[in-house]
């Protein structure tokens, strides 16, 4: 019996290695995928919304308030969601060939949304909201971590390899982010 699409990303989410090829052989995990990523780009929609609330009701029509703005914040939440999954997906490829891995791209592209949603935990650091409060860098902290621990989940499982190897190219692929971040937006 199969169970429900969405206890399966909740043990993904909860780590089960076995839900992670489970995922992968669904006949819909292209629409789950999408659908995940769609609920990622909500997240962070919602929450640029929510950091910019004093803004959006500076706004004179209620129009610009109510609807347009905050349509846009979601657009850009998206935008941002499938911009995120894109480079995620080919840094894990990256690491894992760069392993001797056999890529499966396509695989890994399809499971990363999965390793997006513990990635929201930051969201409130990277939308400038909370304004330093220590509650959003022990936020930071753990959905990184959280992150990724999934993403070498997804490695593991796409590319066969062990957990240490896996392990290692999750941590090739963000060591590579943190400097690229860095050299984007390097420290105050």
């Amino acid at each position: 019996m199969k169970e429900r699409v969405s206890k399966m990303v909740g043990k993904m989410v909860a780590l089960n290695d076995s839900s992670f090829r489970s995922f992968l052989e669904l006949p819909k995990t292209q629409w789950m995928s999408n659908l995940l990523l769609f609920i990622v780009g909500l997240g962070y929609g919602a929450i640029s919304i929510a950091s910019n609330a004093s803004y959006i009701a500076s706004f004179d029509s209620a129009l610009l308030q109510n609807f347009i703005v905050p349509a846009i914040f979601i657009l850009f939440g998206m935008l941002m969601a499938f911009i995120t999954k894109i480079g995620l997906a080919l840094l894990l490829w990256a690491g894992s060939r760069g392993l001797g891995g056999k890529g499966m791209l396509r695989d890994i592209n399809r499971a990363v949304p999965v390793a997006l949603l513990p990635g929201l935990l930051g969201a409130p650091y990277l939308a400038n909201a909370g304004n330093g409060h220590p509650l959003v860098y022990v936020l930071l902290a753990v959905g990184l971590i959280w992150m990724y621990l999934v993403c070498a989940k997804i490695i593991k499982t796409t590319q066969n390899f062990s957990a240490a190897k896996a392990y290692l190219a999750a941590l090739a692929a963000f060591v590579f982010l943190a400097s690229v971040y860095y050299l984007i937006i390097p420290p105050a």
